[in-house]
């Protein structure tokens, strides 16, 4: 059963190779955007956003940690970003802000990194390794999937006289669509509960790196 679904997977990139490849280097070069964008921001911001996060750290040293919030924002955010896809998706217009959404995704979490390498070093490594990466190992592919799937059926009525803002029904079914979209979304929200339960947990043990 394995060996068949790899054999499937292979097969769908392969015919639809270009929505790989255009997809992953949107995010890609939203990731390289957001670190360079920190090589260049002035020492001065630099020193706002490490007072910030100190700030931000030592006051939540002494609080119990509220799951449900985080668990809340975190759900929002990636809600809001699913959404966007999955109705852009329905005009074939809407090929580029799809694009763009993963794009912005990717500048967020390049950024993120960028910071807390190039302003904590090895701190920073660690912190990312521990704290943003095993949720982001979930959250990338996720939204790989997504937009690949939106794409796909946003670009379906190209060629055939398909230039209208909702394809008909019978040509491609968006209930199929919703539902892809929606599986994938639920797998994100494994990224989520690691995001509300376990990083939160390690942040004590990174305090040193913002005194």
């Amino acid at each position: 059963m394995f060996d068949e679904l790899k054999r499937t997977w292979v097969l769908h990139v392969k015919k639809n190779s270009i929505a790989y490849l255009l997809t992953i280097f949107i995010l890609i070069t939203g990731i390289m955007a957001g670190a360079f964008t920190v090589i260049s921001l002035p020492s001065q911001q630099k020193n706002y956003l490490s007072k910030f996060l100190q700030e931000f750290f030592h006051s939540q040293q002494n609080l119990p940690i509220n799951h449900w919030a985080i668990f809340r924002h975190s759900l929002w955010q990636h809600f809001t970003t699913a959404f966007f896809i999955w109705i852009f998706g329905f005009f074939i217009w809407g090929s580029p802000f799809i694009l763009a959404l993963i794009g912005i995704r990717g500048f967020y979490f390049g950024f993120t990194i960028g910071f807390m390498v190039e302003h904590y070093k090895f701190g920073g490594v660690l912190f990312s390794l521990l704290c943003i990466l095993p949720q982001s190992i979930i959250y990338v592919p996720c939204y790989i999937a997504m937009v690949i799937i939106a794409l796909l059926y946003s670009t379906a009525g190209l060629g055939r006289g398909g230039f209208t803002y909702f394809r008909a029904q019978g040509r491609n079914n968006p209930g199929i669509y919703t539902t892809k979209l929606s599986l994938v979304f639920f797998i994100l929200l494994i990224g989520v509960l690691i995001e509300t339960f376990i990083s939160p947990l390690l942040f004590p043990l990174f305090v040193w790196i913002f005194n």
